[in-house]
């Protein structure tokens, strides 16, 4: 099953969640623009968070509780992207045709995210921009993109919120097999 952006962002506006099959569906991130992919049966997901660059690109933050290789970040035609689910094993595909990539595996570690979302999970973007954490976040992604100062950040807190989404699911999850 495809979702070509133009879906995605319809259930990013409707604030919709879309049943793919009995152990799978796409929802809305709440407070982002973003859709996140749950597989119950696997207790995967995927986060996918759109940035408007132009009329004609987006940029994608991507990132999952599943394999902890960090995050993604592609800039892809509005037109083209995609994320595809493959219904018989709850597995996912994504564009990764023309545009760039690039990968940030180590700018937030998987041995730290308990501790970031106990200090963070409450702090607004403002509060944010003053830790140490996002200064670190900062001096990864400025090292390996050259772009907008006020784009840069947006990733910065983005790359930080996904980091508490991501343990928040973990939390959720181990709160429930106790």
């Amino acid at each position: 099953m495809i979702f070509k952006y133009d879906v995605l962002s319809k259930i990013i506006l409707e604030d919709k969640k879309v049943e793919i099959n009995d152990g799978s569906y796409i929802k809305k991130i709440p407070g982002l623009n973003g859709v996140e992919y749950v597989s119950t049966k696997n207790d995967y997901r995927d986060y996918f968070v759109f940035i408007e660059v132009d009329d004609q690109q987006i940029a994608i933050l991507s990132a999952d509780n599943h394999t902890e290789l960090g995050f993604e970040l592609l800039l892809a035609p509005k037109s083209e992207y995609f994320v595809g689910v493959n219904t018989n094993n709850n597995s996912l595909d994504y564009y990764d045709g023309p545009g760039s990539q690039n990968d940030f595996p180590d700018v937030i570690e998987s041995e730290d995210l308990p501790q970031i979302y106990h200090d963070y999970h409450a702090a607004s973007d403002d509060e944010l921009k003053t830790t140490k954490l996002y200064k670190n976040v900062d001096t990864c992604v400025s090292k390996y993109l050259q772009i907008r100062p006020e784009l840069e950040s947006t990733i910065n807190i983005l790359m930080i919120r996904l980091s508490i989404l991501i343990q928040k699911a973990r939390e959720i999850k181990k709160s429930e097999t106790k």
